[in-house]
This record gives C-alpha cells, structure tokens and sequence, in this order.
C-alpha cells in the first residue's frame, strides 16, 4: 500500500462505474490514494481527445459529461497531473481480440506464429485512441500508468444471440485455457512496458468458457437488459485489487 497520500485518475468510459460502486459499497478501500474519476459514457466517450499532449473533451455535450463524471471541475488531463492514471475499460476490448486469435493459436492446421500474434496486438493497439493515449502519458514519465482494458463478453444472459454466435463462430477458443490467453496477455503487455504503461490482466477466476466473463459477475440488471459488456462492483474489486498490487 502506498505510505502516504498519492492522487490516482481513474479514467475511462461507463465501465468507472462499477469501480465507484465498489468503492462505494466498501468492497475495497481506497488505499491512501485520493481519487477522482475522469471520463465519459456512450458516445460522449468518443468525444474526447488528446490535443498538444492534453486530453480534453471535443464537445460541448462530452464536456458536460466529464463535468458530472469528474464532479470537481477538472475539464482537462495532462501527463504530472496524478501520480498514477489508471485506464479502466476505456473502450479497450479484449472481445475483440481475444477470440479470433485464440481459435488461431489453439487450430493445429492453421496456428500463428508469436511474430504474427505480435503483428496483430500492435496494430490493434495502434487503432485504439485511448491505448494511444495511456502510452503517451506513460512515456513521459510524469505519472505512473495502468491500463484494465474492458472484460471479455459475460456468458449465461438470457437470450444472448451475440455471446452464442460468438461461441460459435470460435469454438476452438471457447476451449482455451489459460496458458492460452496468458500468450496474448504477455504480447500487450510487452507492447505496453516499455512506454511506462502496466496492463491488468482480466482476472482468471472471472474466465469461463474460454473468452467470455462468468455470469456471476454480470452487471447488476443484465438478464433483464441483456447487457453483455459491463460487469459488477464486486468484478471492479477484483481489478482494484490488482491495481494496488501492481502499484506496490
């Protein structure tokens, strides 16, 4: 834990939320940190950019968001301005990768190499604006940056036809294991280390069917909403959990 007070950014999309349920519910605690949440939910979230190195909102309508996300008039983020930024969810989507390469790496016939897995994780990284981001604050050395990228698709929401089509169109990875995964874990992270950034890896003991999130980390209402993205507090707290590890 850390010995005296240090100010953390929790900074992300609408998945912050089930952060600051957990914190609120008492699930974890804040650790001698002082946090403030930055960020921005739906399409608001898109609104928001890096411009001469300083994030700010690029709309009226995200900076009105950010304002009640951020609840104490912080309207812009710069590299120094915490001392650690964590990135949580922030449209980073492991379901988008995940999948397709692990039906690759575990398929005898038609497997990739580590080049070729390596290949894929830069350019998906490189397509994704808050990755950019994170390593961009992360390489200046000003602040410590940790980045959770969103969880993989819940399994068991009633009714779910696009958790089943994913199941089916990958039914290889739906068998992989964890070796399988830390594979993919280990190439972000190498692609992330060395501009100062420290992936959180989702935790195994919310994996089940090989690339989806078990139910029993659902979001409060998903069978009734079928929301297949965001995930509980008590998951939150898990990821938090590693987060103060890691920030030891």
């Amino acid at each position: 834990m850390p010995s005296q007070s240090k100010r953390l950014c929790v900074f992300g999309d609408s998945h912050i939320g089930s952060l600051r349920k957990a914190l609120d519910a008492g699930l974890i605690k804040s650790a001698g940190f002082e946090i403030e949440f930055w960020g921005a939910t739906g399409p608001q979230f898109r609104q928001i950019d890096i411009i001469d190195g300083v994030v700010r909102p690029t709309s009226p309508q995200a900076a009105e968001m950010v304002a009640q996300v951020n609840g104490q008039g912080r309207e812009a983020l710069a590299p120094g301005d915490f001392d650690i930024y964590l990135f949580f969810g922030a449209r980073l989507r492991m379901a988008d990768f995940m999948p397709p390469y692990l039906q690759r790496l575990r398929d005898p016939q038609n497997g990739i190499s580590a080049a070729v897995l390596e290949a894929g994780a830069r350019g998906f990284l490189a397509d994704r604006r808050m990755a950019r981001i994170a390593r961009n604050f992360g390489a200046s050395g000003k602040s410590r940056v940790f980045f959770a990228p969103a969880p993989l698709w819940t399994w068991g929401i009633q009714d779910n036809a696009a958790a089943q089509k994913l199941a089916d169109d990958y039914p290889l990875a739906v068998d992989a294991g964890k070796t399988d995964r830390d594979m993919i874990w280990e190439v972000f992270q190498q692609i992330f280390e060395p501009d100062g950034v420290t992936l959180l890896r989702q935790p195994e003991e919310t994996v089940t069917r090989g690339i989806f999130t078990d139910p029993k980390y659902a979001a409060e209402g998903a069978q009734d909403s079928g929301d297949i993205g965001h995930k509980s507090a008590e998951y939150a707290a898990l990821v938090f959990k590693s987060f103060l590890k890691a920030a030891k």
